[in-house]
């Protein structure tokens, strides 16, 4: 497995449902998955990683530092994303979470849901594959086009 370096990736958007202007709470590259930012304020996305909150979509343009502007391709969106591996494999139909590597996706653990501490870190998935991964090279990660379709984790009481 190789490391990915995420340095922005071409969305290539198939379809574009609902988009939404917000504030970069850091530099933000093209093509990454974004969250709000880490103290929920209003209005401003950074890119997602697993240690974060609910994922809001993907930007579609790069944001070079905190409080530009960055458009956010969300609900409904069909688009590429780049996974946190260069080999991983995720088939067609299964759901995906931000990466470990900001701005990235894995597959989605159902696992997780289990688990009501780890609500808040990482289990939210931010849509659904449409296809197999294409693998990456170097540090250029796998890619997958997905529905863009943020869900939230349910959990019984403990």
């Amino acid at each position: 497995m190789g490391a990915t370096t995420f340095v922005g990736v071409d969305p290539n958007p198939e379809h574009l449902g609902l988009t939404r202007t917000f504030k970069a709470g850091a530099a933000i590259y093209y093509g990454a998955v974004v969250c709000y930012a880490d103290a929920g304020t209003s209005n401003t996305v950074i890119q997602a990683t697993t240690s974060l909150g609910m994922p809001v979509g993907v930007a579609m343009n790069s944001a070079t530092a905190s409080g530009e502007d960055v458009t956010v391709a969300m609900i409904g969106s069909v688009l590429t994303v780049m996974c946190s591996a260069t080999d991983t494999s995720i088939d067609a139909g299964h759901w995906v979470t931000p990466g470990t590597v900001a701005g990235t996706i894995i597959e989605f653990d159902p696992a997780i849901g289990a688990h009501a501490a780890a609500l808040s870190t990482g289990a939210f998935p931010i849509g659904m594959t449409l296809d197999d991964t294409t693998a990456g090279s170097g540090t250029t990660g796998a890619t997958v086009k997905i529905v863009v379709c943020p869900l939230p984790v349910f959990v019984a009481s403990s």
